[in-house]
């Protein structure tokens, strides 16, 4: 992937038709007129520290991580995940397992019931061709378990045994069953079934509902509670093997409750705990600034992921206009969130500038008094939750905290 070459048709970037591994010789600045305006960029010091502070963890905690990859849909951040002692990825569907599939990655956990016929087509005849690939799937019903299971009979004993996971929810989440006795059901559904092997449970916490942060870690940790007892009941039945089956939980915000749960207060035999946080690996200024574990640890987490945008107008006293919108930088979480400003060459951080509306190509900034702001000034804007600026774009620089860009990572959104 490295030989590509970059184009006009990767945004932001000069149009000179250097290939990707090239783009770290060039000597391109991010922010002195190199790169077209708004551009998006990954500190490659954020993502070090990032990702050294995931893999103590897990080591420290004696856990696992498969990363969700939906976060970055970027092979080469995976690559680092991966070299980082990541256990294998997260994604959410079959779309997405492609990408990384194709990249070399040789465990997938597909967080989502798989049924789809083109879907189960392209896994089997992925798993015949590499028998060392390994692909979990999720199941939450006896009709997921009926899906499968014909699906291994086409595969006509070419194949293992297929690893899938009892998927739990609760009332007015998303997929997976919602009581014990429905997680028997399932479970047993998969023990008479031919071709598939039940190997642990799997939930997301991350969607708990509650007034506050605290109510929502309290909602969580009681999702959480309850499905160490279902985890337990499975055992006790042998249901599930005796050693070894994975407990899969552990978004980006409560992953410390998943751990409290099944190692700090787990009583029986081994289990392996595999978190699947994805947006650690590039922190953020807004919602994992305030709910991430990591908040406040020593060292803290660093936000990677950032979009610079110029000042197009100052219409108004107190207001400006910058030229980037919701087509560049997340707006689910909150409003971008300006950070520092740029003129002359030289960076400065800043208070008081407040994003208080985005257009599709457009943010209004409300701006104090106190504060100097040009036209033709850069204002640098955080990211509150990153998935929704990763996808996009194609190709993001990633640059050294002076902003000197030393490579750039491809996403396959």
């Amino acid at each position: 992937m490295t030989d590509e070459t970059v184009t006009w048709r990767d945004r932001a970037f000069p149009d000179v038709g250097v290939r990707l591994a090239e783009v770290g010789a060039q000597g391109w600045h991010l922010l002195n007129g190199d790169f077209h305006l708004p551009v998006a960029a990954l500190r490659e010091t954020a993502i070090e520290r990032n990702l050294a502070l995931m893999r103590e963890y897990c080591l420290r905690h004696d856990v696992l991580i498969a990363p969700h990859a939906k976060t970055t849909m970027s092979p080469a951040l995976v690559e680092r995940q991966l070299a980082a002692g990541a256990w294998g990825i997260t994604v959410a569907n079959v779309q997405q397992a492609r990408v990384f599939i194709a990249a070399g990655v040789r465990r997938v956990l597909i967080a989502n019931p798989v049924v789809g016929p083109a879907d189960l087509t392209y896994l089997a005849d992925c798993q015949q061709a590499d028998p060392e690939l390994q692909v979990l799937l999720l199941v939450d019903s006896v009709e997921t378990v009926a899906v499968l299971a014909d699906r291994a009979r086409a595969a006509h004993g070419h194949l293992g045994p297929q690893p899938v996971m009892i998927e739990l929810g609760y009332a007015g989440g998303r997929g997976g069953v919602r009581s014990t006795d429905e997680a028997v059901r399932v479970a047993q559904a998969v023990r008479d079934a031919d071709g598939l092997d039940l190997v642990g449970i799997e939930g997301f916490e991350g969607l708990v509902s509650g007034a506050d942060l605290p109510a929502r870690r309290r909602h969580a940790a009681e999702f959480l509670e309850w499905s160490a007892s279902v985890l337990h009941d499975l055992l006790d039945r042998g249901l599930l093997p005796v050693h070894g089956s994975l407990a899969s939980f552990g978004g980006s915000s409560y992953f410390d409750l998943v751990v409290e749960e099944f190692r700090g207060r787990w009583s029986g035999g081994r289990i392996e705990v595999v978190l699947r946080s994805g947006c650690y690996v590039t922190h953020d200024h807004g919602l994992y600034a305030r709910t991430s574990p990591f908040v406040g640890h020593d060292p803290a987490p660093l936000p990677a992921l950032e979009v610079w945008a110029e000042v197009l107008s100052r219409p108004e006293p107190g207001r400006a206009v910058l030229g980037a919108g919701r087509r560049d930088v997340s707006t689910d979480a909150d409003l971008p969130l300006p950070f520092a400003v740029r003129r002359d060459g030289r960076t400065q951080p800043v208070e008081g500038l407040q994003v208080t509306g985005v257009n599709d190509q457009h943010a209004m900034v409300s701006v104090p008094e106190h504060v100097s702001l040009e036209v033709g000034d850069l204002v640098g804007l955080g990211v509150s939750h990153p998935c929704t600026t990763f996808d996009k774009w194609r190709l993001i620089p990633v640059v050294t905290d002076t902003y000197e860009v030393t490579d750039a990572v491809r996403t396959y959104f």
